[in-house]
């Protein structure tokens, strides 16, 4: 009788448990249990803050003070390079790349929910480029957990490195027990990145990407910035075929700017510079960009044309830090034309701001390339100090011409050539016109081969046919799509 009074007590107890539990279960979900971790801000080791708790020791992550910096999507490589740097000799580091939708302050000081969830899942990996030829494949989400025993005391640092490919911003966190000692961290984390940054010294082109909608109207993603690598074709002196005294004036303002920087500081010689160069299409301004870039292999050459000319601001915060640093805008007219004609006229006070705050002896140096001098806003072409030379480049005269002929014609047989009258001939032909003039005459000449095997020679009637061809239909102002101009005339420069 004594085991069945025992019995139907245990049996009532086991009841009365059975009901409250599923009373908790119909108050706070389907999973009681976790749902009372939750509650009671139980910490689960499968969590990642349990994860973040149990590697530094702490039973509390409440009392860490998070700070947060938020920078271009492009600067993700530099910064994971830097935190990597960062934390070696810091004690014990463990790392963990696990992808949460929650910042870190949430993480830490957050009320734990059933969405989103804390459980560790793997993190996403993306290929970053890292070089001309060269990509990384990093985590989208990883955490650093550093803690340092001095004595008694234990240091201990959360750093977190993300990329939110929504709003293409990379963002790094710090959380550490003293509030200073995290904002530390951050400056000195991206001023690393920004000494040992991949772009530093390289030939980058910045090119701009509209956002992407879905057929509902929503953003899928925003538009961005791109800084792109591109591969360093030199140009050696005996590629280039230019006037003496331009390529003595490209050298003086550009190249021994750079080379003789510590000694034209020495004696308060400002090391900024603006160069324009300015002319009619094919003339060879782009060709003597490439020259100059193959010039300054320590320097960090930028190239920006198109739609991404307008974001000013961002092209000269990315100039800044990687000074020294070589910044060309092509085709400038384009977006800093006039302001009654230009749809862009609030980018034009950013550019002459920018043009304006750089100051002596930052080494920024910007070459500006235009077609149209005439469309080229005033406030650029009649204030002094933004634009220290200018440079024309325009239809070759004829010992120039007859040197670019030579050049291009240095790997064909040419024992029936008339270089005079070949020269005579090309009156008024631009660079880019005397280059394609070259490859048309061949191309005609090949016709009249009749095997693979034989030698090609070019005949004086090759190029009589190829001129005619190419302006047959041309006439004004076909003439000149083609980069024939009729004239040799070198018009006087603009003051600025």
């Amino acid at each position: 009788m004594y085991f069945i009074e025992d019995d139907a007590i245990i049996a009532g107890r086991w009841h009365r448990w059975h009901r409250s539990r599923r009373a908790v279960g119909r108050l706070w979900g389907r999973r009681p249990l976790v749902s009372i971790r939750t509650r009671f801000g139980y910490v689960s080791p499968g969590d990642i803050d349990g994860y973040i708790a149990r590697a530094l020791h702490s039973r509390q992550l409440t009392h860490f003070h998070v700070h947060t910096r938020e920078l271009p999507h492009y600067r993700f490589v530099d910064l994971y390079r830097a935190v990597e740097t960062f934390c070696q000799g810091r004690g014990d580091v463990q790392t963990i790349a696990s992808e949460h939708e929650e910042d870190l302050n949430s993480l830490l000081h957050g009320k734990r929910r059933q969405w989103p969830s804390r459980r560790l899942k793997r993190a996403r990996y993306i290929a970053w480029p890292s070089g001309p030829r060269a990509e990384v494949s990093l985590p989208v989400d990883h955490f650093w957990l550093c803690r340092t025993l001095s004595g008694a005391v234990s240091e201990r640092v959360i750093l977190r490195l993300r990329y939110n490919a929504l709003r293409e911003r990379a963002i790094l966190e710090a959380a550490t027990e003293q509030a200073q000692m995290a904002e530390t961290c951050l400056n000195t984390i991206v001023g690393q990145s920004a000494r040992a940054s991949i772009y530093r010294n390289q030939l980058l082109a910045l090119t701009y990407e509209a956002d992407v909608k879905d057929e509902y109207g929503d953003i899928e993603r925003v538009d961005r910035l791109r800084v792109l690598f591109k591969e360093d074709e030199r140009v050696d002196d005996d590629d280039i075929v230019i006037d003496d005294e331009v390529r003595e004036m490209l050298w003086r303002n550009v190249i021994d700017v750079f080379a003789k920087c510590t000694l034209l500081k020495a004696h308060h010689v400002p090391v900024r510079r603006g160069v324009l160069l300015y002319g009619p299409p094919g003339t060879g301004k782009t060709f003597a960009c490439r020259y100059l870039c193959g010039k300054l292999p320590n320097v960090t050459r930028i190239i920006v044309t198109g739609t991404a000319l307008p974001h000013v601001h961002a092209i000269f915060t990315l100039a800044r830090m990687l000074q020294p640093a070589l910044l060309i805008l092509e085709d400038v007219d384009l977006v800093f034309a006039a302001r009654e004609v230009n749809l862009y006229s609030s980018v034009l006070g950013d550019l002459l701001d920018h043009m304006d705050g750089l100051r002596p002896f930052e080494e920024v140096s910007c070459i500006l390339t235009t077609n149209a001098i005439d469309r080229l806003e005033a406030a650029i072409r009649d204030r002094p100090g933004r634009i220290s030379q200018c440079i024309y480049f325009g239809a070759p005269p004829p010992a120039l011409r007859q040197r670019y002929l030579l050049h291009y014609l240095r790997s064909y047989a040419t024992p029936q050539l008339d270089m005079d009258d070949l020269v005579a001939m090309s009156h008024g032909a631009t660079q880019a016109f005397l280059k394609e003039w070259v490859h048309r005459s061949v191309q005609i000449a090949l016709e009249r081969l009749t095997t693979s095997q034989a030698q090609l020679e070019l005949r004086h009637e090759d190029f009589r046919c190829a001129m005619q061809e190419m302006r047959r239909f041309s006439e004004g102002t076909t003439d000149r799509i083609i980069g024939f101009h009729g004239t040799t005339a070198v018009p006087v420069a603009p003051a600025f």
